[in-house]
């Protein structure tokens, strides 16, 4: 049933799946290379790692629900009610009660509802180890690079997907998204370095 009316919104708006795709990609980008900056920022020898856990699942929580739902649901709501009352205009009717109608309001949440797993996943994955090492007694430089490494594994895994779906060269696509977040790692280990120069 829920693949019928999926279906069916579909053959309204034929792009909803690639906007739902792309909303869930960039805010999964996002959402890891916040977490990663917050791992590399927020290590030191003497932090707790429960601490540094909730920070990086806490900011993809909060994101993920009031950015990457929220927030992405009020934008898309308010593209599909605009190409609704155009429509509405165009047959000089309302199309309240119609498979239009439906579509208009059920659009927005499947892209939302993407959007925030994009945001929200990644982050409550990279806190695992952070959890599991108060719990086994791994140091705190293990689980954090742990952690650093579920997070490029997630970049690769995305840029391998972008690469399928782009026709490119999946693995060099790979490569990239894993460039980027290594980038990300060296900003935020510079700007750290900075600031302990400072202090």
């Amino acid at each position: 049933m829920v693949l019928e009316g999926l279906r069916r919104i579909t053959s309204i708006y034929p792009d909803l799946k690639s906007v739902a795709r792309r909303m869930f990609v960039t805010n999964s980008f996002d959402s890891i290379l916040a977490s990663l900056g917050v791992a590399v920022g927020g290590y030191s020898s003497t932090v707790n790692p429960i601490n540094l856990a909730l920070s990086i699942a806490g900011g993809g929580l909060a994101m993920g629900v009031f950015s990457g739902m929220v927030g992405v649901y009020l934008s898309e709501r308010a593209e599909r009610w605009k190409e609704l009352i155009e429509m509405e205009k165009k047959v000089a009717s309302t199309l309240r009660g119609t498979i239009y109608w439906k579509a208009a309001r059920l659009a927005p949440l499947y892209v939302a509802l993407w959007s925030g797993l994009g945001v929200v996943m990644f982050p409550l994955l990279m806190a695992v180890p952070l959890l599991a090492a108060s719990l086994t007694g791994l140091s705190i430089l293990a689980s954090v690079t742990v952690s650093i490494a579920v997070g490029l594994a997630s970049l690769a895994m995305l840029g391998f997907y972008l690469g399928k779906i782009g026709g490119e060269n999946p693995l060099l696509s790979s490569v990239r998204a894993v460039s980027m977040g290594a980038g990300g790692i060296l900003l935020v280990y510079l700007f750290k370095l900075f600031i302990g120069a400072l202090s």
